[in-house]
């Protein structure tokens, strides 16, 4: 498996989002970037990025799917489900 920079317009929004709410640094993160292992992924920091994540896609996302999202290629292929075809 090769690590792969964030590519597409959903997966730079979530990167965006992680950099901004977590101070996350953004040449750190990929597309499997490990939600859980991210520094300042916490409850909190949880329901930041997704309103974040909701008011930026323009639609709200599924929040079952948003808590099961394990990487940000995972929150990707939410916000880019949720948005239809103007994210991918």
């Amino acid at each position: 498996m090769s690590v792969e920079s964030p590519a597409g317009t959903a997966e730079q929004l979530v990167a965006e989002a992680l950099a901004q709410l977590l101070d996350a640094d953004p040449n750190q993160l990929t597309t499997f970037t490990v939600l859980a292992t991210t520094e300042g992924w916490d409850s909190v920091n949880q329901m930041r990025v997704l309103v974040y994540l909701e008011r930026e896609a323009g639609a709200p996302l599924d929040y079952e799917r948003f808590m099961a999202a394990e990487t940000l290629g995972d929150l990707a292929e939410l916000v880019a489900d949720a948005a239809g075809e103007g994210l991918s």
